[in-house]
């Protein structure tokens, strides 16, 4: 199943969900038609049960160029945006969307060949894993247009690559490569432009014969992990596991260990 917007293309192979940002000739913007089409997408996966993993890219070899500086300029010359209340309910749609993507329940991989700049680095860092070609490049420019890192990179770069990384980051909006990207900690491997696409469906088919209950919740549990005390996340774990080792798939996949069969999830 295949459905296409102005900005964006959502492509269904059994539970596996591709969002692809479809307007590489002004680098895959986040203006306000990929905004709203973000928004209408994500909603529509977050209750979806048969969901098992999302892959997330940009097409014409751009991942997303960030901001739409040009519509913001024209915004701002037309006075349809002035003082600070009128940028606030704009903003607060686009954290909306970005918390249904960061919270959804399955793996989220973002493909990412080309620039991921600003925004860009932001959704891309809102996916649990990040795929990267030689190709890639990623950047937090706000500074240089005198703007604060938004769409969630407060709370993202420090995570990804520590603090002071993250402030030399934001300060500089120096761009970094495939390479420093893995060595540093935004990306987690890089792959041939070619084979990217390859490697993101290989990867989510695979997740597909996990657990989608224990997918669900290692990733609510360690993306707490930064910002909770040891006792809490003991309690978390020890009632998450008490839960899956009641589970059926936990009971099939004993079985099939004793009995020396392979397992449905095996990842490679």
């Amino acid at each position: 199943m295949t459905d296409t917007t102005e900005a964006l293309r959502l492509t269904r192979k059994g539970g596996i969900a591709l969002i692809e940002m479809t307007q590489p000739q002004k680098r895959n913007p986040l203006n306000n038609a990929l905004k709203q089409a973000l928004d209408a997408t994500l909603r529509s996966l977050e209750g979806d049960k048969t969901l098992t993993a999302v892959i997330l890219t940009g097409s014409g070899g751009v991942f997303s160029g960030g901001g739409d500086l040009k519509a913001m300029a024209r915004e701002r010359a037309s006075g349809e945006y002035d003082g600070a209340e009128d940028y606030l309910d704009r903003m607060r749609h686009t954290h909306g969307w970005l918390r249904v993507l960061r919270n959804l329940p399955v793996p989220v991989i973002a493909a990412v060949d080309g620039p991921a700049a600003g925004a860009g680095l932001a959704m891309a860092l809102a996916c649990d894993l990040v795929l990267v070609t030689d190709r890639a490049q990623f950047s937090c420019a706000f500074c240089k247009v005198g703007l604060v890192p938004d769409v969630g990179l407060f709370h993202a770069l420090p995570r990804a690559v520590g603090l002071q990384r993250a402030r030399e980051l934001m300060y500089t909006g120096r761009a970094v490569g495939a390479e420093e990207a893995v060595r540093i900690g935004i990306a987690l491997e890089i792959v041939s432009p070619e084979a990217l696409m390859d490697r993101a469906w290989d990867m989510a088919r695979q997740m597909e014969q996990g657990s989608r209950a224990a997918f669900s919740l290692t990733k609510d549990i360690s993306g707490r992990s930064l910002d909770t005390d040891a006792e809490t996340l003991l309690s978390l774990e020890l009632q998450a596991q008490a839960i899956l080792l009641a589970s059926r798939y936990n009971g099939e996949a004993v079985t099939r260990f004793s009995n020396k069969e392979p397992l449905r999830f095996n990842f490679k």
